[in-house]
């Protein structure tokens, strides 16, 4: 089988959306799906995905998340490389990322009829433009995008990754034979619980003896990463020797100066942008790792990651985080940055606790979420369209 993947957005760049599609593309190998991607001209070639690049502009080269009107001017150009790539590949299955792969699917299927089409939402369209302010709520733009999510819902069969979307899905009237919560997975093989890596944490400054807290993801405020900190300086302030480990971009220096504000810039290690090859031995700096993802329908590919190191997890109390972690988290209350602080300051005083909790965390990703088990219905859509 051959399908052909559209991926609006600058891929790779180290980032969860990405993290998915590429590993989707690694497990649909194994089922003996031939893929190709058709994706932005910026962004990082990986081994074994063939890569089929559109024009970029000059002056684009945002990696991070979020809309931007280069974005929409690029549109076009990316459609044009399907096109070609369609002509050329000739695939049995269109498999579109995002609102904007699935805009560029349906405008491709008015000349390719026969092939089949399927459109994989990572998350609200509204949702993402409200959190990063690019639209204003109940405004004339919100309406129209609204209108627009609605329509793209409706257009092909829908996978998705969370019990939340798939009911927001059945909210804009998708019937529940034209969509399937396929999962989010990890590679367990490649991310499973490690000795602390001692030469990492003299390179980077960390010491093994205080306590550690881990977190890895973009640093935007719609990503909870604002309560976050506000959460970081109370820890702080009741186990002055805390450490806390930060892994992600953009706005480091934004970030960094809020924690010289907050008098916890001693506390905090800033360690980038991290390549996602060299990831689990990152995550191996800390047994604590926190997810305070706020947004409600949202999935949270982290925690995936920090379930397979068998790491205990402090995330916000939200439906997706609860159906991922089941019985394994350390659930705060959601946006309470007080309560993320508590229960952070609970893992950090109770490490035997801690340990069991991410012993099952490790199991469950090993029993109940690989990508090998999400490739093979992923693969059961594609037989079914």
């Amino acid at each position: 089988m051959k399908v052909l993947m559209i991926a609006p957005t600058p891929f790779f760049a180290d980032r969860g959306c990405h993290v998915q599609i590429y590993e989707e593309i690694k497990a649909l190998q194994k089922e003996n799906v031939e893929v190709v991607l058709c994706t932005y001209g910026i962004g990082r070639d990986v081994p074994g995905i063939s890569i089929v690049r559109c024009f970029c502009l000059p002056w684009y080269h945002k990696l991070s998340a979020g809309p931007s009107f280069s974005k929409i001017l690029l549109l076009p150009f990316l459609t044009a490389t399907v096109i070609r790539t369609i002509l050329k590949f000739k695939p049995d299955v269109i498999h579109a990322h995002l609102h904007e792969g699935a805009l560029i699917a349906r405008f491709c299927r008015i000349f390719f009829r026969k092939t089949k089409y399927l459109f994989d939402m990572q998350g609200s369209l509204t949702g993402e433009l409200l959190q990063h302010r690019f639209i204003r709520k109940r405004g004339l733009r919100h309406q129209f995008f609204s209108f627009l999510e609605r329509r793209i819902a409706g257009w092909f069969f829908v996978i998705t990754q969370s019990e939340s979307m798939m009911k927001e899905l059945g909210s804009f009237g998708v019937s529940p034979q034209r969509k399937r919560n396929v999962r989010d997975g990890v590679d367990t093989d490649v991310f499973y619980p490690r000795p602390f890596p001692l030469a990492l944490a003299e390179r980077v400054g960390i010491d093994r003896s205080k306590p550690r807290v881990l977190y890895m993801g973009l640093l935007e405020s719609y990503q909870g990463v604002d309560l976050m900190f506000q959460a970081f300086r109370t820890v702080a302030l009741e186990i002055l020797q805390t450490q806390f480990i930060v892994i992600g971009y953009p706005n480091i220096e934004t970030y960094k100066t809020l924690c010289d504000q907050y008098g916890i810039a001693d506390h905090v290690k800033f360690l980038g942008r991290v390549d996602y090859a060299l990831l689990p031995e990152y995550l191996a700096l800390s047994d604590i790792a926190v997810a305070p993802k706020i947004a409600v329908t949202e999935g949270d590919g982290k925690i995936y990651n920090y379930m397979a190191m068998g790491m205990a997890t402090v995330a916000f109390d939200r439906s997706v985080s609860r159906e991922i972690l089941a019985e394994c988290g350390i659930f705060a209350e959601r946006e309470d940055a007080q309560s993320l602080a508590a229960k952070i300051l609970w893992a950090i005083q109770n490490p035997a606790s801690c340990k069991n909790l991410g012993e099952k965390a490790r199991q469950r990703a090993v029993e109940h979420l690989s990508w090998n088990a999400v490739g093979q219905r992923i693969h059961e859509v594609y037989q079914q369209l």
